[in-house]
């Protein structure tokens, strides 16, 4: 169980840096991770956001790499710096002083399979040779945003019967993300569809790099969308079955993902050309209306 009984005297001037520096990184004005913490109590709101700004940390060194060798000792230091915050409790880098803040040793125990299926995501990231099975892409998405859920459901104190919808709800948080900023991954050749998808459209990686790529690939991407549509209604039906109303912060950032793939649907998924994001007015919207209502009764779309 979390701790959710931080006192003011725990907050010393070293834990509220690390506070700030954490928000910094994972709830900059105007992003909807931000709106959707909002409803949350303040010890809880501080440990998912250490846990979004560990996410990011790892995304940014997979993401910028300039030497692989510097990246791999990078995430190496953070494999070893969260073996020491979780063994001995103790933290020199202000994302894990900020957490462990926040949440209790036996909390902090149970999170460590999660923390490792995100950086052995982040592995595979800078490692990446392209997926060939969907299965392959499956467990990518569950090592990185299905990790993230679930610990984010640990930190919430969510129902244990609600974790596994969580994580797969997570995993499609990912996949979204994924195909938004798919025309700038391109540009670095890493395309996470994986190949047997491809094949069975009659596609290679190679015709994302054609001239005529936004053309040929229109109706194969939009498909794409209307995948993770479906598969995200099938999860929140699941859910709704156990609890209408998990926490506020998983309702709204469900209600954030719909809001990106409906802005997606209306560009018929463009994303090679364009990036469409939801506008910050439209994020608090979302985020707000999603956290004061039960999970949406959804039916599923067919696919395009």
């Amino acid at each position: 169980m979390a701790n959710m009984n931080v006192d003011h005297e725990s907050l010393a001037p070293t834990n509220l840096r690390s506070d700030e520096e954490c928000s910094r990184i994972a709830s900059p004005i105007g992003s909807g991770f931000r709106y959707a913490c909002l409803p949350i109590p303040e010890a809880e709101r501080r440990a998912v956001t250490a846990l979004r700004a560990f996410d990011l940390t790892l995304m940014e060194i997979t993401d910028t790499r300039a030497d692989t060798q510097i990246a791999r000792r990078k995430l190496d230091w953070w494999r070893n710096a969260l073996h020491q915050s979780c063994t001995h409790h103790t933290a020199e880098h202000p994302i894990l002083q900020s957490l462990l803040a926040a949440v209790d040793r036996p909390t902090l125990n149970d999170l460590v399979p999660y923390f490792e299926a995100r950086l052995g995501a982040a592995v595979v990231e800078l490692d990446y040779q392209g997926f060939e099975m969907q299965s392959d892409l499956e467990a990518y998405l569950d090592a990185s945003g299905g990790a993230m859920y679930r610990l984010y459901a640990r930190v919430l104190q969510a129902p244990q019967d609600t974790h596994a919808e969580l994580g797969q709800l997570g995993a499609l948080h990912h996949r979204l993300f994924r195909l938004t900023y798919l025309g700038r991954h391109v540009q670095r050749g890493q395309i996470y569809l994986p190949a047997e998808q491809l094949t069975r459209s009659g596609l290679t990686e190679a015709d994302f790099h054609r001239p005529n790529a936004p053309e040929r690939l229109a109706v194969f991407l939009q498909a794409e969308l209307s995948d993770i549509e479906n598969k995200q209604t099938e999860a929140i039906t699941r859910l709704r079955v156990i609890t209408p109303k998990p926490s506020t912060f998983f309702r709204a950032m469900i209600a954030l993902d719909r809001a990106q793939m409906a802005l997606l649907r209306r560009h018929e998924a463009q994303v090679l050309t364009s990036r469409p994001e939801t506008t910050p007015f439209t994020r608090l919207v979302s985020a707000w209306w999603g956290s004061k209502r039960p999970l949406p009764k959804i039916r599923t779309s067919s696919s395009t």
